[in-house]
């Protein structure tokens, strides 16, 4: 955790005072996910923005026949490939103050991270579609086309239907449940759960208390 307090840049936006209790805050749930990684502290993250709450973001979309089109949407948190994450305190505090519920921002934007990184699902593609097959990309192309299907459905997940939109942000969900959910998800996605053990070197649902 110092190592990342001591390399990152911590900015306050949007009138947020940038405390140390918010910098040590956001370390501590970032360094839980690289605790089995010996590699590096994020070698790619630059810089962490931190708002008071949600903020609006610019959107552009592109629709089938390559028209683009501006937009804005309101965000909790995103990640970006040039080495930035960008944090709502608001979100955190609410995940600070309901444990074991399944969300936590600082774990789904960090994991993305993860995924830049180390190109978690880079095998996949939005339709859920494996280009390089394996156990991983196999696994977990198949929990996402059934996350998609039960959202469709209207059938209660134990992952956040989020995580259907896209196989990036199926793998932030996935983490978010391994860590903040690991007895649930070890009874019913036991595969899954098996496979992010190796990813992370870790093994929540020996030491977390049974829920």
């Amino acid at each position: 955790m110092p190592v990342i307090l001591e390399e990152k840049i911590f900015e306050g936006c949007g009138g947020l005072e940038m405390t140390q209790e918010k910098k040590i805050v956001i370390a501590a749930y970032a360094t839980i996910l690289i605790l089995g990684e010996p590699a590096g502290y994020y070698p790619d993250l630059k810089a962490i923005l931190v708002y008071p709450d949600d903020y609006v973001a610019p959107v552009h979309d592109e629709d089938e026949a390559g028209i683009m089109s501006e937009g804005v949407e309101t965000r909790s948190g995103e990640s970006w490939d040039m080495g930035s994450i960008v944090l709502s305190w608001a979100d955190i505090e609410r995940d600070i103050q309901n444990p074991f519920n399944g969300r936590n921002l600082i774990f789904h934007e960090f994991a993305h991270q993860l995924d830049s990184r180390y190109g978690m699902t880079a095998g996949i593609d939005e339709m859920g579609n494996v280009h390089t097959p394996g156990e991983w990309n196999d696994l977990l192309a198949k929990s996402y086309l059934e996350l998609q299907k039960n959202w469709e459905r209207g059938t209660p997940t134990l992952l956040d239907t989020y995580g259907a939109t896209h196989p990036a942000e199926f793998f932030s969900v996935a983490t978010e449940t391994f860590f903040e959910k690991a007895h649930a998800m070890r009874r019913k996605h036991p595969k899954l759960y098996d496979l992010l053990k190796q990813v992370y070197n870790m093994d929540p649902a020996s030491y977390l208390p049974y829920r």
